[in-house]
């Protein structure tokens, strides 16, 4: 068995692992580091940029949720076994526009930055008594400034093989503050300042802000594997996230991505440009899966919190030209294996146009 065989058998044994590690929280949004200037859509491809080439653009995800009654609500309130299981919220919609820009430092090194937007509606949450349901608000605001860097530590002589190593940093640059509506009776009243993160009053909980307030370092492996008009590519991506605002560790995550690409007419060699493969037009299926650990608040579980997503992911990019590309995802949920009461999702969609100059 030659080399590239045999890391190609590893990289897929990993993989499969990864599926069966499954235990994000429900109502969060997931994006690696990638650039989406390859096939695939979310999943990180092994294709690091040429050297010298600037590459930037606007990568979307919005999420649509199952969102469940007043009443419902109330009676997960009311029923609650402690006061930490009828901890819980509804959210209605997830927005996140980003923008990133990533360069070529040398053939196998790529560095980047990402700055999104996040943008939540209908944040709804029972009061402390769990008499009435409290419409909170939507908060919304810029979020945490990622950083990140892939090395290709391997590539074949055909180049249809390619490793990488990702490494990011998310840094505490997003809003953590964002104030919730005031109860209806108190309207006429100052609004309660901004640092609680009770439910009707002060700010929003910190899973709901922008920001998280933390530095939160990243790390993974990437894969693809070029086959004619078809190619293969596989990431996973650790998340370590450390204690931020409102004395919340939002829980690691560990994402892992499976994504095969056909790329109509002619054989894709190079994913980069549309030129060089004669292929505008390139069909992608996805898997989609994030497992998230518990957040803790003063060290104590969210037992609302955590556990595993996966979504299916059909897509379709188009190459204009030798720089641009534009690609729509659009996702629904396999697996929704979340503990304790989470608003789950109904269907994804994600949308990136990217420049390489």
């Amino acid at each position: 068995m030659n080399i590239s065989n045999k890391l190609l058998l590893l990289m897929a044994a990993m993989s499969v692992l990864t599926v069966y590690s499954a235990a994000v929280s429900a109502d969060h949004g997931s994006l690696g580091f990638g650039i989406g200037t390859a096939s695939p859509i979310i999943t990180q491809t092994g294709v690091t940029l040429p050297k010298n080439m600037w590459a930037s653009g606007i990568i979307t995800q919005f999420i649509n949720f199952d969102s469940i009654s007043d009443s419902r609500l109330l009676a997960l309130k009311n029923n609650a076994k402690t006061d930490a299981d009828g901890d819980v919220h509804d959210v209605e919609t997830f927005l996140q526009p980003s923008i990133f820009a990533a360069y070529g430092v040398t053939d196998d090194l790529t560095l980047g930055l990402r700055i999104p937007y996040v943008l939540r509606s209908g944040v709804r949450s029972p009061d402390e008594d769990g008499g009435e349901v409290l419409k909170q608000g939507d908060p919304s605001g810029f979020g945490d400034v990622s950083f990140f860097g892939q090395y290709r530590f391997y590539h074949s002589d055909d180049n249809l093989n390619h490793a990488s190593l990702v490494v990011g940093l998310k840094a505490p640059t997003g809003e953590t503050s964002i104030p919730t509506n005031p109860p209806a009776e108190h309207h006429d009243e100052e609004p309660a300042e901004a640092e609680e993160g009770h439910h009707g009053s002060g700010a929003f909980e910190a899973h709901h802000q922008p920001g998280g307030g933390a530095w939160s370092p990243s790390f993974g492996l990437s894969f693809t594997r070029a086959m004619g008009q078809f190619s293969f590519d596989t990431s996973v991506l650790y998340t370590v996230s450390t204690k931020g605002s409102q004395a919340t560790d939002l829980g690691d995550l560990f994402g892992y991505n499976f994504a095969l690409s056909y790329a109509f007419g002619a054989p894709a060699r190079n994913n980069l440009f549309s030129s060089s493969n004669n292929a505008p037009w390139t069909a992608v299926l996805e898997l989609n899966g994030e497992w998230q650990d518990y957040e803790k608040i003063a060290g104590e579980r969210n037992p609302n919190s955590g556990g595993n997503t996966v979504f299916i992911s059909p897509g379709i990019r188009y190459s204009g030209g030798n720089n641009w590309n534009t690609a729509l995802s659009i996702g629904a949920p396999i697996v929704k294996d979340t503990n304790g009461y989470q608003t789950d999702p109904d269907y994804r969609i994600t949308y990136r146009f990217v420049m390489v100059f």
